[in-house]
């Protein structure tokens, strides 16, 4: 070290920093990026009898020879156990039999004039804090500030299950995580190593940040409600949003580098679910996101790596529609065949010739569309995210990473929800469950729940003109981006025009007109008010009326969240929409699914809080 220092002080410049971050003072911008294959190997597979994709066997009987152990699998180590990799993502006990594409640890070191950050992204349901911080710490014991290092999981409902949701955990007289020891460590190391690989392969770089919302990319993006032409009437920028109000988040960010012999990375922020695969899955796979950064990489070069942005309620292409892309990506158009040019009824293809594109009244092609859960959709998803990506980059601009900034701050999150209260004891998650703070100063709802409160960490960054909101969990995205710039909204906010036939409230029931949330927010019905299918009344960010929008307290041009970031603890939602009777335990959850999954309902709360305190340092 005192050899690197004299170096350093001879030439004028400042010794590297840990695995070789380039901290000169000179006002360039460094960056270097590395991929870790984290694909889990597939040993044991199991005999899908009734197609279903979920186990229905026993996991101590390979033959299915006793009563109600309907499915065999494959005891390849002859130990009597089903050793199955677990997917994480949808319903439990639903094993991966194949690979279908791999799963991967990918980072991004950026640095400039001293400063520097470390971003990675894991192909991933979600990985929770021990994890994180392990690798954290392990870098930190080489040199690494431990304070420069965010963490993602894509939420990739295809990967292994990294949290332990998904293998038999609600079997209360022999609770089964869906989780391993032995993977878990292994995505901490590669966590680590991503992050040592990306340092030492940096190289000055110019920068370019775009973004475009996927909305305004084409009318067949957009369902009739929008004003477009996707079946899906909901659909909006792609994302079908299940809960309402129906609010999406369909920007998408791309921050790319590019040095002396070409690109080095490609980084792309969005808020859909990486689940369009669907359920009926046995194969590991990245879904889309692997789709798009294979495009990425084939046209670029270099590093592409997948960060989300606000993925909660429900932010999802699942269950909708999209244009079917050939092999190249170029989207596929229907023709007319001899029936439909006959049909009168047909007025996209009567009159024309057998073969004679299918054309709307508006003159638009029209597309095939791609077969939902399938492969197919998984691909046409990816380009379209991909060939959007291109076109935010060619309407980007420069970006310099000055300043350099990251300001983390630690939150209390008390863990309201019965499942929780409940599973946590069991072994089952990967949370930190069993270290609760029951302070009564940190967490003063502490009495209230045996397991005390979670503590977590929500953060601002900045690059240049770049800024983002990290959080632990899946925001709903009117907390980040606010409310719809619509002179309906404020009607259907405050209860006046919900249901049929209204754009944000499309589900509300009619036996609910009149009835307040907070006298249903603990029942399941309210006289004829299903109390499941309605939201808060009005429908507000946070009881505290100077509460707003989380990006609206940076001070950049481009933001964005970071969805996921440092911990995966669920669902971010506003605190009066919060429907305190349903949990992963209850028998029907409506509307309010989210509600089931989130540790409490003042997470939300506590984010928002935290987030003030960090504004409340900046210079």
């Amino acid at each position: 070290m005192r050899l690197l220092l004299l170096l350093a002080v001879l030439c004028g410049c400042s010794p590297p920093g840990p695995f070789g971050v380039v901290l000169r003072n000179d006002g360039v911008t460094y960056a270097g990026a590395a991929a870790i294959d984290i694909t889990p190997a597939i040993i044991e597979t199991f005999t899908d009898i009734n197609g279903n994709a979920d186990f229905d066997g026993c996991l101590d009987d390979p033959t299915a020879a006793r009563d109600g152990c309907d499915e065999p699998f494959d005891d390849v180590d002859g130990d009597g156990w089903f050793d199955a990799v677990f997917i994480g993502g949808f319903g439990p006990m639903r094993p991966a039999n194949d690979v279908h594409d791999p799963v991967w640890a990918r980072a991004v070191v950026l640095s400039q004039d001293g400063e520097y950050l470390a971003f990675v992204g894991l192909d991933l349901v979600g990985l929770g804090s021990p994890r994180i911080h392990a690798a954290r710490d392990r870098l930190a014991d080489e040199g690494w500030d431990p304070d420069r290092l965010v963490v993602a999981s894509t939420h990739n409902h295809q990967g292994p299950d990294t949290m332990g949701l998904w293998g038999n955990p609600t079997d209360f007289d022999n609770p089964i995580s869906g989780r391993t020891e032995a993977y878990q460590e292994r995505v901490t190391a590669a966590v680590a190593e991503a992050v040592r690989q990306a340092a030492g392969a940096m190289e000055a770089v110019e920068l370019n940040v775009g973004t475009v919302d996927l909305r305004d990319r084409s009318v067949w993006f957009n369902g009739a409600t929008f004003g477009g032409k996707n079946p899906t009437a909901r659909m909006h920028g792609l994302i079908q949003d299940g809960r309402d109000p129906v609010l999406v988040s369909d920007q998408l960010l791309v921050v790319q580098g590019a040095g002396e012999a070409g690109t080095v990375f490609t980084w792309t922020n969005w808020s859909g679910h990486p689940e369009v695969r669907g359920s009926s899955n046995n194969s590991i796979s990245s879904d889309w996101v692997g789709i798009m950064r294979d495009v990425l990489e084939d046209r670029f070069g270099g590093v592409a790596l997948h960060m989300p942005e606000s993925l909660g309620g429900m932010q999802s292409a699942l269950g909708g529609d999209l244009p079917a892309v050939g092999d190249d990506g170029s989207w596929r158009f229907a023709d007319c065949d001899e029936a439909a040019v006959m049909d009168a009824a047909d007025v996209d293809c009567f009159g024309l010739l057998p073969g004679d594109a299918r054309v709307d009244g508006d003159g638009d092609p029209v597309p095939v569309w791609a077969e939902r859960n399938s492969w197919e959709f998984v691909t046409a998803h990816g380009w379209h995210l991909a060939d959007a990506a291109v076109a935010a980059l060619e309407g980007g601009e420069p970006l310099s990473l000055s300043p350099l900034t990251i300001d983390w701050e630690s939150l209390y999150v008390p863990v309201d929800n019965i499942a929780y209260q409940i599973l946590g004891p069991l072994d089952v998650f990967d949370l930190g469950l069993q270290d609760g703070v029951f302070d009564p100063e940190l967490c003063p709802r502490a009495e209230e729940s045996k397991l005390g409160c979670i503590e977590t960490r929500t953060a601002q960054v900045q690059l240049g003109d770049l800024g983002f909101v990290a959080v632990p969990g899946e925001l709903l995205p009117e907390l980040a981006w606010g409310f719809p710039d619509d002179p309906a909204w404020a009607a259907e906010a405050e209860g006046t025009t919900r249901g049929a036939g209204s754009t944000w409230f499309p589900q509300h029931p009619a036996a609910c007109d009149g009835v307040d949330f907070d006298d249903c927010r603990d029942r399941i019905t309210v006289g004829d008010c299903d109390c499941l299918a309605m939201h808060a009344t009005p429908y507000v960010l946070s009881e505290i009326p100077t509460v707003g929008p989380l990006l609206e307290a940076l001070p950049t041009r481009h933001r964005a969240v970071l969805g996921m970031a440092d911990n995966y603890l669920s669902y971010i939602i506003p605190r009066p929409d919060v429907h305190r009777s349903v949990s992963l335990l209850s028998d029907r959850d409506g509307d309010h699914y989210e509600d089931t999954v989130t540790p409490s309902w003042d997470f939300a709360r506590e984010i928002q809080a935290a987030q003030i305190r960090i504004t409340s340092r900046r210079p």
